[in-house]
């Protein structure tokens, strides 16, 4: 809990988004080493999508914060983003068609409405971190080195933003926290310092 109220964090999130910021969740997302005996079609990737996609969220932007752990590297599945995409508005999503797609939700952007011609490799350091907006088409390949990719990916809103109801993604936000600021809307359940 500590790294997503760290000064250093809020400093570029609130240079984003606003002095009033909700925390809206986080979590580790690791990609282990490849064995020898693992076969290229079942390591674990993660397909070309939009977060707010997933999040169920309007009248503000969600944004994503990478914590890098590890160094993420094209080896082992750095982040690439499609450059442009987060002012587009948002993209179908289908069920993934290739087995290992590691969203919670089994989706991507079909092939064909990503230019992946024009993919930028986003490589960190350890304790180095990237911020994307919701709407940016990203995406990450397999893990085939013998390195470990863990990151701490934190994602945050601004107070006036708020939940909607999405039939195909039901969400709660119980755990949703005032990470700065004040709260003059109260969106979310139970926002407090």
């Amino acid at each position: 809990m500590a790294l997503t109220k760290h000064p250093r964090v809020l400093d570029v999130v609130k240079a984003v988004l606003g002095p009033d910021v909700i925390l809206l969740d986080s979590r580790f997302i690791c990609k282990y080493p490849t064995l020898k005996s693992d076969s290229a079609e079942e390591l674990p990737y993660v397909a070309w999508h939009q977060d707010m996609r997933y999040w169920g969220i309007d009248g503000g932007p969600v944004l994503s914060v990478w914590l890098a752990l590890d160094d993420s590297l094209k080896e082992n599945g750095a982040l690439q983003v499609i450059p442009g995409t987060h002012c587009s508005g948002m993209l179908p999503h289908r069920t993934a068609v290739r087995p290992g797609n590691m969203l919670t939700v089994n989706q991507e952007i079909p092939e064909e409405l990503v230019q992946v011609e024009q993919a930028v490799l986003c490589p960190l350091l350890a304790g180095q971190m990237s911020i994307h907006d919701g709407l940016l088409v990203h995406a990450s390949d397999p893990n085939t080195s013998p390195k470990r990719r863990c990151g701490f990916v934190i994602r945050y809103v601004p107070t006036c933003a708020y939940p909607i109801q999405d039939p195909d993604r039901p969400r709660k936000f119980n755990a949703a926290l005032l990470a700065c600021g004040t709260d003059q809307f109260h969106n979310f359940s139970n926002p407090s310092i």
